[in-house]
């Protein structure tokens, strides 16, 4: 079983390879801080004002750059204070102190690029995220003067990114009780019709066949599921509530974070499901299930579920952000994508939009190879294998990977492929075993001490 899928991974990079194509595919990236990334080394990741850099809308050029040019940040440069609360306090009434995005930015698109150089692809990639901006926000909202440059004919692929919140239902259930959120699907679905509807235009003034479309459906939040008693790692913020608020409408959940991303998994297919149904001879619109590769991720062991722990699991990656200073004052830590989760969903993106297995980008796990997206995020070879891992089977599955016990709850429809499937999965941990009982310095990712796991034991041993 190995040895068959060594060879078919080989045989699948050599043919997307061989696939790559004369003419480059223009695709865009529309959004917010979840498509940019907010953080450095993500933000700015192939960012620049090259031929072959991320094209950062915003920012088309040193002089005609929309966005923050001088990078401010708290992490390294603490405000003044004796304490964390100090700083916080501090942060929050001084604005011009908290980290700011300076542009150009690249984001999940600049990793996307990467991995499609390392497949042979030839894609021209431009992004446009303003902060906070909802898909109705670049249409009839707040962002509404880049309308323009969203529906236009440039484009041959195009993803649309919407707010964290705005697609959950307006009310869920927790524990029997109708608990409110800040979710509106109506606005949701909205902003992908106009979007959809202008690119379609556009597309046929000019001739052209209509752009593929891709929602990116969006990770669960942290904060909106837990509450944190650890003071490294404080909820803190305008955007905060208590348990059963706005912000804070899944705590009490039996599995918060499951709910919340089932919630937008329901979303976004079905917004995608209604633009296709109102415009059957349109473009066609997909989605990449990013939030589900993460809840695979924590189902698989890879990644923490409670980011707010004051003792972390030693062998688990934080997919969220974790430094309070650099997160404050709007969003708490738990909301917006680490290094680690910016990649993983950029995985996703790379799997959904050209077919091709990630696990099958060789270069991206070769520890001497230092022009990786992987060894430029410094993300360790072993954890990049396994969140390629992670992705691979979420789009394969059509969401959440169970964890590998819970296997038979898929229902395959052929065995064979139910049994390939946990023989990888299972894979999957014992070489995390491995690596850990032998001190792999891959387990040493972000300083954490890492313990060994037990390896896997039982009829799912492979």
């Amino acid at each position: 079983m190995r040895a068959l899928r060594t060879a078919l991974l080989t045989l699948s990079a050599t043919a997307a390879a061989t696939a790559a194509q004369a003419d480059a595919i223009n695709i865009l990236f529309v959004g917010n801080s979840f498509t940019h990334g907010r953080y450095d080394p993500v933000r700015t990741y192939n960012a620049g004002f090259g031929s072959g850099d991320v094209h950062d809308l915003l920012c088309p050029s040193a002089a005609t750059c929309t966005e923050p040019q001088i990078q401010v940040d708290p992490a390294k440069n603490p405000p003044p204070g004796a304490t964390l609360n100090d700083h916080l306090n501090y942060l929050s009434a001084n604005p011009t102190a908290r980290y700011n995005e300076p542009g150009p930015e690249g984001g999940l698109p600049g990793i996307f690029l990467q991995l499609t150089r390392e497949a042979g692809l030839s894609y021209n990639v431009s992004v446009l995220a303003v902060s906070s901006a909802t898909l109705t926000g670049y249409t009839t909202g707040t962002s509404r003067q880049y309308a323009g440059q969203i529906e236009n004919a440039s484009w041959n692929q195009l993803i649309l990114q919407d707010q964290s919140f705005e697609p959950l239902p307006s009310t869920i259930t927790v524990n029997g009780n109708s608990v409110a959120t800040r979710g509106n699907f109506s606005q949701f679905q909205s902003g992908v019709n106009q979007i959809v509807s202008g690119v379609d235009a556009a597309d046929s003034i000019a001739g052209k066949p209509f752009a593929k479309v891709t929602l990116y459906e969006t990770q669960p939040l942290a904060s909106y599921g837990y509450t944190s008693n650890n003071p490294a790692e404080p909820i803190y913020g305008s955007s905060t509530s208590p348990p059963g608020g706005l912000n804070a409408p899944y705590v009490g959940d039996a599995d918060p974070i499951g709910a919340m991303a089932s919630d937008l998994h329901n979303a976004y297919k079905t917004a995608a499901a209604n633009e296709m149904a109102a415009n059957p001879s349109g473009s066609q619109v997909a989605v990449a299930l990013a939030g589900d590769a993460w809840v695979t991720a924590m189902n698989l062991g890879i990644a923490e579920r409670n980011p707010y722990l004051v003792n972390e699991p030693a062998t688990e990656v934080d997919l969220w952000d974790s430094d309070p200073l650099d997160a404050c004052c709007t969003t708490p830590v738990g909301y917006h994508p680490s290094t680690y989760g910016a990649y993983l969903s950029a995985l996703v993106l790379f799997d959904q939009l050209t077919g091709v297995n990630p696990e099958t980008l060789l270069e991206e796990f070769d520890p001497s190879n230092s022009s990786s997206a992987a060894a430029a995020l410094g993300i360790s070879t072993q954890i990049a294998q396994q969140l390629a891992a992670a992705a691979f089977e979420t789009v394969q599955a059509g969401g959440p990977v169970p964890e590998p016990g819970s296997l038979a709850l898929f229902g395959c429809a052929v065995l064979g492929l139910c049994v390939f499937r946990l023989a990888h999965l299972r894979q999957v941990q014992l070489s995390r075993w491995r690596a850990a009982a032998r001190g792999s310095p891959a387990q040493a990712d972000e300083g954490r001490a890492r313990r060994p796991i037990a390896p896997p034991t039982g009829r799912n041993r492979v």
